[in-house]
């Protein structure tokens, strides 16, 4: 969970609990519901954890990406010249 603690270190508590919410309430409740549905049985109420960590994982790191990671080089550039 570290991505959110970084989240709320920089003083965005905000997005924290937009990515705490979106891996719980909107991918793994749909997908637990979905994924059965679909044909996958009790297997797929298993796989919706993973599947839910996967994609709140990674949109969490791209939205870090871009809001961090990319102004931060982007001064320490201005910061050489």
């Amino acid at each position: 969970m570290t991505d959110k603690s970084v989240f709320v270190g920089l003083n965005r508590s905000k997005s924290a609990v937009f990515f705490s919410l979106l891996r719980k309430a909107f991918i793994v409740a749909p997908l637990t519901l979905l994924l059965p549905a679909l044909g996958w049985g009790v297997d797929g109420v298993f796989w919706a954890e993973p599947i839910s960590n996967v994609l709140g994982g990674l949109s969490c790191f791209l939205t870090m990406w871009l809001t961090v990671y990319l102004p931060l080089g982007r001064r320490l550039e201005e910061k050489k010249e």
